[in-house]
């Protein structure tokens, strides 16, 4: 190959490079967004917000899911009385609900309606029942209709197993100064820690598996290892055969004023964020 050959060769390969190279530049410069981990927006090669373990170094958490209302039912117990049960999941394995608020839209025959509120808590992974009692109206109603309207998310780093087992239940219809029907129990605080406020839902089924009742307490100061008794009654014997009784005991553990202060300090039964 003769020199000036050889010469052209060179020159054109060092051409190429030189418009490769500014070539790219622009795209990088112009193109490409660079991946900026902590920008609160998803750019670059970020899986989601400022993740990703090519972009970021870190893997993206699983997306939140809402909370699933799998079943709602308005109950009357008497005229002008009634119940509601929902019956609500927490399809998320990480991520528990802190604080949920809800709206509870009433309907009546005449065409009128009234909202009820509140709020409720859920662990990851949970199902529980929402129990709205003792629900008064001048009007018939006819529907109830639950709406979660607000979730504040937290995600559960660990906790340990907190269980309140049932030692003893009895349901009965008292004919004693009029005849009403109550349900009464013994539950077992069957963990380590001492608890300001426990929560009871009771939910009773016919034996055509309907819910024919339902009602919540209170159980206060709830000391580790011991026993505490509860009832709940509804002014009138019950339409029909009961075949089941639903007991729910919960706390709400993402509260730290619910566990009792033990020899100083503060008992801790989640890590959260």
């Amino acid at each position: 190959m003769e020199q000036r050959t050889q010469k052209q060769l060179i020159i054109g390969f060092i051409f190429v490079l030189i418009v490769s190279g500014i070539g790219y530049g622009f795209v990088d410069y112009f193109l490409i967004t660079e991946a900026t981990c902590f920008d609160n927006t998803k750019n670059g090669q970020e899986e989601g917000v400022d993740c990703g373990l090519l972009a970021c170094g870190v893997a993206c958490e699983p997306a939140i899911m809402p909370l699933n209302i799998q079943s709602q039912k308005l109950i009357e117990i008497e005229p002008g009385d009634y119940d509601f049960v929902s019956r609500v999941n927490n399809p998320n394995s990480f991520f528990g609900a802190i604080l949920a608020r809800y709206s509870l839209v009433l309907s009546a025959e005449d065409g009128t309606s009234f909202n009820k509120t509140g709020t409720f808590y859920m662990l990851p992974g949970q199902t529980r029942y929402l129990i709205v009692s003792g629900i008064r109206s001048n009007s018939v109603l006819n529907d109830g209709v639950l709406n979660i309207t607000e979730v504040e998310w937290g995600k559960v780093e660990e906790f340990e197993n907190i269980s309140f087992p049932i030692q003893s239940k009895n349901y009965a219809v008292i004919d004693k100064n009029g005849t009403f029907s109550e349900f009464e129990a013994i539950i077992l605080n069957n963990s380590d820690f001492d608890f300001d406020k426990v929560e009871v839902g009771v939910v009773l089924f016919g034996e055509d598996n309907n819910i024919v009742a339902a009602d919540k307490t209170d159980i206060r100061t709830f000391i580790s290892r011991t026993e505490r008794y509860f009832k709940v009654s509804w002014p009138v014997k019950l339409p029909a055969n009961i075949a089941r009784q639903d007991i729910e005991v919960l706390t709400n553990v993402f509260e730290n004023s619910n566990f009792i202060k033990r020899y100083g300090t503060q008992e801790r039964f989640q890590k959260y964020y």
